[in-house]
């Protein structure tokens, strides 16, 4: 049996000022619909080609807070990995990409603070041609030490 606490990310003692990690997705049609109704961000840029296509983007892009979500997915992946969590996030989007576009995160550690054992990731995400599209900063915990499970603590179960 495979445990998501088997696979867990690096923890603060192994992470380092300079280290980096990239993270590339492709965003389709069926990802921007599936975040336009979870978040009820219904903007007609995002799904309405004919809209989009009258606009100066020229075409449906892929909304802001959607890239903000992958940043927040290679954390999860890659840097610092499973079982970190994201305690503030600042982004710029400086150009929205197309849909199909595939998405790359080039991510930094750029600070660690002892104190709180946490680390500010500083992020550029890019598009195939390599041109930035947003730009954003962490403040992540990595994954926490886990306790020793006795067996009285899980009786319940």
């Amino acid at each position: 049996m495979s445990l998501f606490w088997d696979n867990l990310g690096m923890s603060f003692d192994q992470l380092y000022v300079g280290q980096k990690a990239t993270y590339s997705r492709k965003v389709s049609k069926q990802d921007v619909l599936q975040y336009m109704s979870l978040s009820g961000d219904l903007n007609p840029l995002y799904g309405d080609a004919i809209y989009a296509g009258r606009t100066t983007y020229g075409h449906p892009i892929v909304p802001a807070n959607m890239l903000a979500g992958f940043a927040m997915g290679a954390v999860a992946s890659v840097l610092p990995g499973l079982g970190s969590i994201t305690h503030a996030h600042s982004y710029r989007l400086l150009h929205p990409p197309r849909i199909g576009d595939e998405i790359t995160a080039e991510m930094e550690i750029v600070k660690l603070n002892p104190d709180t054992e946490r680390v500010e990731i500083r992020y550029v995400m890019r598009d195939p041609t390599g041109r930035p599209l947003q730009e954003g900063t962490l403040e992540v915990e990595p994954p926490q030490r886990l306790k020793p499970m006795l067996r009285h603590e899980y009786e319940s179960f």
